[in-house]
């Protein structure tokens, strides 16, 4: 699974946090927004696996929780998370500006 922590870190304005050590290859990058909003991505780059989730501080469960397989990569650009599966199609598209929002989803 390829990705640039660079742009990652820009569109969460945060370093990952690393799950277990660096060589897992296992990192976790959160955002909370002005409104209480708290998207997770976890993923997992050598079983091209990742995760998405979004959360509301007023809310006991989740909003929505995506667990997506066979990624290719995962990209930062123009203030969105773009996740591409391995036939290179987007699989999940999350704009973060002006609010997070969910502009393409393919489960």
């Amino acid at each position: 699974m390829k990705y640039d922590e660079y742009e990652l870190l820009e569109l969460f304005e945060a370093e990952p946090s690393v799950i277990f050590d660096y060589q897992t290859g296992m990192f976790m990058y959160s955002k909370d927004d002005d409104h209480g909003f708290h998207l997770l991505l976890t993923m997992s780059v050598h079983e091209s696996q990742c995760s998405v989730s979004l959360s509301y501080k007023h809310f006991k469960g989740l909003i929505f929780n995506f667990e997506l397989e066979d990624i290719s990569q995962i990209k930062g650009e123009n203030n969105r998370l773009t996740i591409l599966g391995n036939d290179c199609n987007t699989e999940v598209e999350i704009s973060f500006k002006p609010h997070f929002s969910l502009k393409t989803v393919r489960l």
